[in-house]
């Protein structure tokens, strides 16, 4: 039994698609792409003689003629053919003179059109670094090559097919990574499969650009909405490293998360949990206690709370958690067991005739409710009752085993038993 809830973590849908209706081009180019706004000035004269100067060669001029060709080929197999050419003649000039950027810039352009996104990012990141300017002149090229994948991912998340959809979207970062919103959705993703070097690594990435100068450059809304997505990564970063395990650094994550907003009851409730797991009772009581002072706890607070209580072996506390659970929701089968169960840790049998009355009302084929119920009222001197209770057990024609509720964070529960 676990004082945390179910781990699995949800994509948040309605963003990303609100997102993938809002994009546009955030930089300027001259080189194919037009800027939106908010985007960074243009190159000085200065910037635009920096690094290497291309040169012309015949496999430069070759793979110029083919591209030229692409764009004019009505066939898409001849397109293709062409692209394929142009990638040679590219290659063939970068192996004759690895210095010349056109020739990179050229392979990144083929690469792009023939879909290898990785490999044309990683020529667009070469060509520029051997000449800058090509770094503002490409930019609109690759962002709105960005933007088409991230756009052709969303179907493929709204569908549940996140595999799909994770390639798509690492194209899309292999051939910009100026934006966050595909790291984004990857984190999430990876988080909902357990990914969880994945998810914490596009995190970061994602961090990285939110919280660099580049947010000044864009529009207000676009820098609104990285804000807000931004907002919701401590948390889920708290919930990858809970569900990875790696206790030590969860506890940090959600105590941090508790220090900048006290009012943030699931983060306590999950810090607690976590320190529950951790062996570290004495906190994890610490943490539960001041949550029993709260006036703004549910049914399904009150329960978390008793969980805690329950699986650290502090009874007397999870008895007063589980009733607040049953006195808010009072058909709480789940509530009403455990309230019982710990009434019979505790040894409080006086207390267990009317708990175990109403968990046997509304499961009464539990042997467990049977058996525990019949413990307390013979320790109690009812030895009629207690007989009774047995024969009812004996009677049991069906039997349910193992039976497990496992609640979820946004609501419903999954039943499991044999």
């Amino acid at each position: 039994m676990t004082p945390m809830e179910d781990p699995r973590m949800k994509i948040r849908l309605g963003l990303v698609l609100m997102l993938a209706f809002g994009l546009g081009l955030t930089g300027c180019a001259s080189g194919g792409g037009g800027g939106g706004g908010g985007g960074a000035a243009g190159p000085t004269g200065s910037a635009l003689a920096q690094g290497e100067r291309p040169r012309q060669t015949e496999n430069t001029r070759a793979a110029q003629r083919h591209m030229d060709a692409a764009d004019d080929a009505d066939d898409e197999g001849e397109k293709r053919v062409h692209l394929e050419q142009a990638l040679t003649s590219a290659m063939a000039a970068i192996a004759e003179d690895g210095r010349n950027p056109l020739g990179h810039r050229q392979a990144a352009l083929a690469n792009l059109g023939l879909e290898d996104y990785a490999t044309a990012g990683a020529h667009f990141d070469h060509a520029a670094e051997l000449r800058p300017i090509y770094e503002f002149e490409d930019s609109g090229i690759r962002e709105r090559a960005w933007i088409n994948l991230y756009q052709d991912g969303i179907p493929l998340v709204n569908g549940g097919e996140y595999e799909a959809a994770i390639a798509i979207f690492d194209d899309a970062n292999a051939i910009y990574s100026a934006r966050p919103e595909a790291m984004l959705t990857l984190a999430q993703i990876h988080a909902q499969l357990r990914n969880h070097d994945a998810a914490l690594e596009n995190i970061d990435a994602a961090i990285g650009i939110i919280e660099s100068e580049r947010i000044a450059e864009m529009d207000s809304t676009t820098a609104a909405s990285w804000r807000e997505q931004a907002e919701t990564l401590p948390t889920l970063r708290a919930q990858i490293f809970a569900d990875a395990g790696r206790f030590e650094e969860a506890a940090d994550a959600y105590r941090g998360l508790v220090a900048a907003n006290p009012d943030d009851l699931l983060s306590a409730r999950n810090l607690a949990g976590i320190l529950i797991q951790m062996g570290n009772e004495e906190e994890a009581f610490a943490e539960y206690e001041k949550l029993m002072m709260r006036s703004d706890l549910g049914a399904g607070d009150f329960y978390t709370i008793g969980v805690g209580f329950y699986t650290g072996s502090e009874y007397t506390r999870a008895i007063q958690a589980f009733s607040g659970a049953v006195g808010i929701n009072v058909n709480d089968r789940d509530g009403i067991e455990m309230w019982a169960r710990s009434l019979q840790l505790d040894e409080a049998y006086a207390d267990l005739p009317p708990v175990g009355d109403r968990w046997i009302e509304l499961d009464p084929y539990s042997q467990s409710a049977l058996l525990v119920m019949a413990q307390a009222v013979n320790q109690n001197g009812d030895e009629d009752r207690a007989r009774d209770l047995i024969a009812a057990v004996e009677a049991l024609e069906v039997e349910v085993s193992d039976l497990q509720l496992t609640r979820f964070g946004d609501g419903g529960a999954r039943v499991s038993g044999s």
